[in-house]
């Protein structure tokens, strides 16, 4: 990749071909996208561009220098309201019956672990015995990462046992997450960020917060490098940062590996 050129688009492959009702011919491939030319946090993306043919009759979509290009327009097409790619907002209020295709669990359809009837209108999660560093069926509820620049957050009704935690997790894979969490220790109650590694767990930054504080607001701000971490405890109002200046990379394909993408959702665990 070279790594002065303008919105490279890199990895790209498994292309198939379509040829529309005007005789156009398509091709519809996977590739990623960095954010400054550096690393990316979504993955193989679907890519589609319109197909060339040489003098002696192969496809092609780009020779020599061409360049994927970022955003391509096609005459005569409208954009969508339900489309899920440039900028949208999307609000869950968790009132349907069962989540619908954009939410994921890991491994198994984790049934047994949440529940959209229990209290209607809410999410309620188990704290699960799996851990999301183990290759289990933890009870995390998420959804693919789509923008390198996104903010997300999330109102939580949680009041932890001892060795309980829940809250937002940003997940690559078991060894790359940042788990953003209510928790309960010896008799204080906190507000912190774990970074979840090769290694083991590392605290990045804790606040104590009031035993009585059962309805927290969480967010997630990404300026695509960087993760900031705001929480509040008055309705989403009066956000405070627990802490800023992220590291976006830990999660990425450069340095974990994989053409998969990060995602972010909803976790609850029981901690050692």
């Amino acid at each position: 990749m070279k790594n002065n050129r303008p919105n490279p688009i890199t990895c790209a492959g498994h292309a198939d071909l379509i040829q529309t009702k005007e005789n156009e011919w398509w091709a519809v491939f996977l590739a990623c996208r960095p954010i400054n030319n550096q690393f990316e946090n979504l993955g193989r993306e679907t890519f589609i561009m319109p197909v060339k043919w040489s003098e002696d009759g192969f496809p092609y979509m780009t020779q020599g220098e061409d360049l994927i290009p970022m955003i391509l327009r096609r005459e005569g097409i409208t954009r969508d309201t339900l489309v899920t790619f440039g900028n949208f907002s999307y609000t869950e209020n968790f009132e349907n019956p069962s989540l619908d295709n954009t939410w994921m669990t890991l491994r198994t359809p984790a049934t047994d672990l949440y529940s959209l009837s229990e209290t209607p209108g809410y999410l309620t999660l188990k704290c699960g015995e799996f851990k999301v560093s183990e290759k289990e069926t933890p009870a995390f509820i998420c959804r693919r990462i789509q923008h390198h620049k996104f903010i997300c957050s999330s109102r939580m009704l949680f009041n932890p046992e001892q060795q309980e935690a829940a809250g937002m997790l940003l997940f690559k894979d078991e060894n790359h997450s940042y788990f953003f969490s209510v928790c309960k220790k010896g008799d204080d109650k906190y507000i912190a960020l774990t970074q979840i590694g090769p290694k083991g767990k590392t605290m990045l930054k804790s606040q104590v917060i009031s035993p009585d504080n059962m309805d927290i607001c969480m967010k997630v701000i990404s300026s695509g490098e960087y993760y900031d971490f705001y929480y509040s405890l008055n309705n989403g109002e009066d956000w405070e940062m627990l802490c800023n200046h992220i590291d976006a990379s830990f999660l990425s394909t450069a340095n974990a590996g994989g053409f998969t993408g990060t995602t972010i959702g909803l976790y609850a665990s029981k901690e050692e």
